[in-house]
Parts: C-alpha cells; sequence; structure tokens
C-alpha cells in the first residue's frame, strides 16, 4: 500500500534534520530553526494595531481616529524592531527557512487574544501577492506560508482566496522613506481582483509598516465585492 506524502513529511524533515543540523535563526544555537527563548523574547504589543492607523498606544482610541486605511481589524505579533522576529523574518524572506515552520506555529499558538475575525461565519485568506519576477527569485511566496502557519496555529476556518495579482513597478516600497505620501502614491492602483468576492477576507503578509501597499490590496479586494477586510502580519515596522 502507498504510503500518503503527508505521512512522509515527519519522517523527511528528521532525515534532513540529520543531514542540516537545525540551528535558530535568531540566535544560532542549535537544536531548533527557531527557538524557544527566541520566540520568547520577540517584544510584543499591548493591543492589536489600529484598523485606520496602526497605532499600537496602548492610549489611542479607535473609535476617534481619523486614519483612512480600510481594515476592520489587525492583528501583528511583535515589532519588526524586535530582532529575534526581525531575523526570523529575514531568513524565511530572503534565505527560504521554510524548516521553521513547527516552531513558527508554536509561536503563533501562544497568541490566545481574541482575533477580529472570530465572528465571521466564512473567511476567505489572501495572502499579499508577489510580483512575479520576485516569486520566481524567490521560488515562493513568503506571504501564502505564513497564511498556513496561521492557519494552522490559529485554527482558521477558511479557504485561501487567491484573487489578487500584483501589477509590476519600477521602485519597491522599501526604497522610499516611511513618512509623507511616496509609498501611497508608489502603489496606488498596484493589485487587481481576478474575479467577484463575497463576504469577509483575511489579508495576510509578512511586515507592515505604513500600512500602504495593505491598504491598496485592501481597497482592491473591495472593489471586487469583499465586504470586510482583515490584516494580520508577523510583525508592525514602526
Amino acid at each position: 500500500m502507498d504510503m500518503p506524502f503527508n505521512a512522509l513529511k515527519p519522517a523527511c524533515a528528521s532525515v534532513l534534520d540529520v543531514i542540516y543540523p537545525p540551528k535558530c535563526v535568531s540566535c544560532r544555537t542549535p537544536g531548533d530553526w527557531w527557538c524557544a527563548a527566541c520566540r520568547a523574547s520577540v517584544e510584543r504589543m499591548g493591543r492589536h494595531p489600529c484598523p485606520h492607523c496602526l497605532s499600537t498606544d496602548l492610549c489611542h482610541s479607535s473609535a476617534g481616529c481619523t486614519g483612512t486605511l480600510p481594515f476592520l481589524g489587525v492583528v501583528s505579533t511583535g515589532y519588526y524592531h524586535s530582532r529575534p522576529l526581525r531575523r526570523l523574518v529575514a531568513e524565511i524572506k530572503f534565505q527560504g527557512v521554510t524548516a521553521a515552520a513547527s516552531s513558527l506555529e508554536a509561536y503563533l499558538a501562544s497568541f490566545t487574544c481574541p482575533f477580529p475575525w472570530s465572528c465571521e461565519p466564512r473567511l476567505q485568506i489572501q495572502p499579499m501577492p508577489l510580483s512575479a519576477s520576485r516569486e520566481r527569485d524567490r521560488g515562493f511566496n513568503q506571504a501564502a506560508w505564513i497564511a498556513d502557519r496561521m492557519r494552522a496555529a490559529w485554527k482558521i476556518r477558511g479557504s485561501v482566496a487567491d484573487v489578487l495579482v500584483r501589477r509590476p513597478r519600477s521602485v519597491t516600497q522599501a526604497e522610499l522613506d516611511h513618512e509623507g505620501g511616496l509609498r501611497a502614491a508608489n502603489v496606488r492602483g498596484a493589485f487587481a481582483a481576478t474575479r467577484r468576492l463575497t463576504g469577509a477576507i483575511l489579508l495576510v503578509d509578512d511586515v507592515v509598516t505604513t500600512g500602504s501597499t495593505a491598504a491598496e490590496a485592501a481597497r482592491a479586494l473591495l472593489a471586487a465585492g469583499a465586504q470586510r477586510v482583515y490584516l494580520a502580519t508577523l510583525a508592525v515596522g514602526k
């Protein structure tokens, strides 16, 4: 009888761990791809980011906020300036260290706070799309990989929407200053949906900074018929 591929994964992982012994991507301690000590030392925020402006200030009132981000709720696990989280994101994004999947899921599972989408009867998950050239260079879309980890750790019941496409642009967001409107202008019209949508969408990305890129993606989802858009990221780059 043929053994299902999923049943072979643990055995394959064990063999690879022997050939390439795990070392923490942050502190380089042997034994785990992202060790428990580094996971515990991530600087977490005391509240969910404001869905209108991404403020994490405990004194900030979302109800009176004049920000224009189009999210109904935002969840992020920690600050990007926190070295363990920053190193993890970099290793996933630029080195393709997907062996850290179980470690990341353990970290995500430690978040027990209520999620803003918990009452949604139906939720579709949309990873932030990469440009075709960038996904080809990296070999995968890190946002889609992170979305899979979030679905498993947070027990999100929802299908993958996979309806957004990203139009090419000459300047990347990382090249632009965080201040001012340059980032917002650079991504205006950068996304399009390939079909009509209904209900609620959870947009997933690795890091959100000003929110310009995620907001433009959300507006494309809303224009395609989505009623509500939530955002989940590993880090806030404040």
